[in-house]
């Protein structure tokens, strides 16, 4: 992600690396005083953070913006004149990349709003209480949801080791791609389906970390895409080239032989993860089932779900594509599977999709 907005940066010198310990500067755009006053009280009640500035509309930010630097915008969606969504991929390029908390009483369990805020670069949604009344509960939920993108910004500052690729792989033909992501994610899902080759038709798996509410929503908005058929995963359902199947909320994304065919096998627990659902069971089943001729694809996302499913797609000498840190809100999934250094390539989802189109069409013919 960082990387647009060269020249507004250069101009106001602002976003060096952020040093563990430093303070995380929060700026709060909401059209109502009573709101932004109260938020101000709340971010400046946690540990490490500053209130760079408060202001009424998506306009004042982004001409706050052209001269300060921030680290986390909580952005509202009703505003007067431009909205927050609206605003929001203008509000990420002026600032350089900062991660945005979008907070708004449209972005209750399983809201589209929420869907298509995280779709346009937001990192993170909350909803917002619909009185003026803000309980324990959401105090607690703002500071951890802060605390997480706080975190998460300073790891891409972290000393990366440099880490040499696997060497180059024997490509077979390509039966199986799985994508694994988190915070961060589906804007860089979006990108990679975008600019994959269409005659790239291997089966598609996608684990998104998202809640069961929201995965309909998730569903509906690649869809919307118009590039290949799009479903939940449901139990049994036969793979077919061309098609892509993303993981329910409530269940992992297994496979399984069938009829002589692979097939979903949707897991209802998975012991070695605390996610649900996780990237290391589809990783772990695609390696399984289709060895080398499988390919895993990690994305943007905190912690380090995937890496035990990377090591097996390895291990059968299958490639791993890994989203590099500049591009990537949280360089927590990626990172981890950079540093034990099992990425075939590391790049931007859109170069991830040319290097597999590059390399597996190449093989085909």
């Amino acid at each position: 992600m960082p990387g647009a907005g060269q020249q507004a940066t250069a101009r106001a010198g602002f976003h060096r690396a952020m040093p563990h310990g430093a303070q995380s500067r929060v700026l709060i755009v909401d059209d109502s005083l009573v709101t932004r006053s109260i938020i101000q009280r709340i971010v400046e009640s946690l540990s490490g953070f500053e209130v760079a500035a408060s202001v009424p509309s998506a306009e004042a930010a982004l001409d706050f913006l052209t001269q300060h630097g921030v680290d986390i915008i909580i952005l509202d969606i009703e505003m007067p004149n431009r909205d927050g969504l609206d605003a929001l991929p203008d509000l990420l390029q002026r600032s350089q990349q900062a991660c945005i908390l979008v907070l708004s009483s449209h972005c209750g369990d399983g809201a589209p709003a929420s869907i298509r805020a995280l779709a346009l670069g937001a990192s993170d949604t909350l909803s917002k209480p619909d009185r003026q009344f803000y309980s324990r509960e959401f105090v607690a939920a703002l500071h951890q949801r802060l605390q997480l993108l706080a975190d998460g910004r300073r790891s891409r500052h972290d000393p990366v080791p440099v880490v040499l690729a696997r060497p180059a792989l024997t490509l077979c033909p390509l039966q199986c791609i799985a994508i694994g992501s988190s915070t961060g994610g589906i804007p860089a899902i979006h990108q990679l389906l975008t600019a994959l080759d269409p005659r790239v038709d291997a089966p598609i798996l996608i684990t998104q970390h998202l809640p069961t509410d929201f995965m309909p929503h998730f569903v509906r908005h690649i869809d919307e895409l118009k590039l290949r058929p799009v479903s939940m995963a449901v139990q049994g359902a036969r793979l077919q080239r061309g098609h892509i199947y993303c993981a329910p909320g409530d269940a992992h994304l297994g496979l399984e032989r069938a009829d002589g065919q692979v097939r979903i096998n949707l897991l209802p627990d998975w012991p070695a993860s605390a996610y649900k659902p996780s990237v290391d069971p589809m990783m772990q089943a695609v390696a399984r089932w289709f060895g080398a001729s499988g390919a895993g694809v990690m994305l943007s996302g905190m912690g380090s779900d995937g890496l035990a499913g990377a090591r097996a797609l390895a291990k059968q000498g299958a490639p791993v594509y890994v989203q590099d840190i500049e591009t990537s809100t949280v360089w927590g999934m990626p990172g981890s599977v950079a540093r034990a250094g099992l990425a075939s390539v590391i790049l931007p989802p859109a170069g991830i999709a040319g290097f597999i189109a590059d390399c597996w069409l190449e093989s085909a013919t």
